[in-house]
This record gives C-alpha cells, sequence and structure tokens, in this order.
C-alpha cells in the first residue's frame, strides 16, 4: 500500500469537504483523517485531508490556487427604438 500524506488541515468540517471535493474532480483520491472521531466528539481535533504521496505535489498545487472569479458581464439597458 502506498503512504499517504497530509497535505492540509481544517477545523471546519466544510472547509474540509470543499477541499476534498476539489481533489476528487481533479481525479485525486482523498481520505480526510479524523473524520470519524469528529462524528463522535464535535469540535475535537484537525480534520486532515490526505491524499497519496505521488499525489502530493499535484494535491498542494490545486489547493494553493484560489481559482479566478468569474466576471460578470455588466447589465445593458435594452434597446426599445
Amino acid at each position: 500500500m502506498e503512504e499517504v500524506v497530509t497535505v492540509a488541515n481544517f477545523t471546519e468540517p466544510l472547509e474540509a469537504e470543499m477541499a476534498k471535493l476539489r481533489l476528487e474532480s481533479a481525479g485525486i483520491e482523498t481520505f480526510l483523517a479524523g473524520e470519524n472521531a469528529r462524528i463522535l466528539e464535535p469540535g475535537l481535533g484537525p480534520l486532515q485531508l490526505q491524499v497519496r504521496a505521488s499525489d502530493e505535489a499535484d494535491a498542494l498545487a490545486i489547493l494553493a490556487d484560489p481559482g479566478t472569479d468569474p466576471v460578470p458581464e455588466p447589465a445593458t439597458e435594452p434597446d426599445i427604438s
């Protein structure tokens, strides 16, 4: 079995899930360490987002990229001539 490494720690479960989904959508298999412990005891330590060691560099690059916000088109008034 390949070694897993922690690429991020989260105190908020929603943030951990969002990061996990970003990596999974890029085809990187993930694991959240501490997820089951938090169900039994909320507030118990950070969640650790882990990936295979061979995916570490890609995972870190994806998590570091804030992405771009789409720039909305300016609203225009309809031409009623």
